[in-house]
């Protein structure tokens, strides 16, 4: 993903379309009474390809709510339902936000500018996706997940196990190995800082389906909001993976 030319939108203009798994599905605002699920505010609409958003949304009611729709998208795209454990719905939030990210350049630059423009000062989430930042970011030390410390940390290979990461428990800890490079530095960070969200959510390896998206939603839109470095790191990794390393 090369740098974007910088535009100058209207943040009320939705992305034309979502690409995931087999799905394309049309990103829309729909009146309420024309929703396929008039009780929600966004729905996947697969009979008619649709991504439905209610047209009265706007600002970061309407980031949570289309995060909510690409996290339902992900674990619906990758089979990951009520029975999974809590490593399927793990990995299928990383590689589906990976996925999002480098198959949809301007639906998530759309969204990274949402977030900008909505958050209580500018956090520069518009210039990480447009490559327009003089520097590259750097790997966050501690992050706050649910109000709780959390720690990043790169390893060696001889501490990694014949494993890309490790999520520790007990020091509530996220460990990366050294030598991750390009998408799979993206995919393995998203994938062991979910670890960490859903141990400060006290998931249990099999818990509800509705459990975990809820703390995938909650957990990640806190990371965005209080975690501003992190979010500016993990958001460069994955829209620039041909650069990414932790060398």
């Amino acid at each position: 993903m090369s740098a974007l030319p910088l535009p100058q939108p209207s943040r009320r203009e939705l992305p034309v379309q979502i690409a995931m798994g087999p799905y394309l599905l049309r990103v829309e605002f729909r009146e309420r009474a024309q929703l396929y699920d008039k009780r929600k505010l966004a729905c996947l609409n697969f009979e008619d390809s649709r991504l439905e958003l209610r047209d009265d949304l706007e600002g970061m009611r309407l980031a949570e709510a289309f995060l909510e729709s690409l996290i339902r998208l992900t674990h619906f795209s990758k089979g990951c339902q009520q029975g999974c454990v809590e490593e399927a719905y793990t990995h299928s939030f990383a590689t589906g936000m990976v996925e999002f990210a480098q198959r949809n350049p301007e639906a998530w630059a759309w969204f990274n500018l949402l977030l900008n423009d909505h958050l209580a000062r500018d956090l520069q989430y518009d210039k990480v996706v447009y490559g327009t930042l003089p520097r590259p970011p750097q790997m966050p030390k501690r992050i706050l997940i649910a109000g709780r410390p959390v720690t990043i940390r790169s390893i060696t290979k001889a501490e990694c196990g014949g494993a890309f990461g490790w999520y520790h428990f007990g020091k509530q800890e996220a460990q990366l190995y050294s030598g991750l490079t390009g998408s799979n530095l993206a995919v393995v960070a998203l994938h062991e800082i979910t670890h960490a969200v859903h141990h400060m959510y006290d998931l249990k390896k099999r818990d509800l389906h509705r459990n975990f998206r809820h703390a995938q939603l909650k957990g990640w839109l806190g990371i965005i909001k209080q975690n501003p470095s992190a979010w500016r790191w993990l958001a460069w990794v994955m829209s620039f993976p041909a650069q990414a390393s932790l060398q």
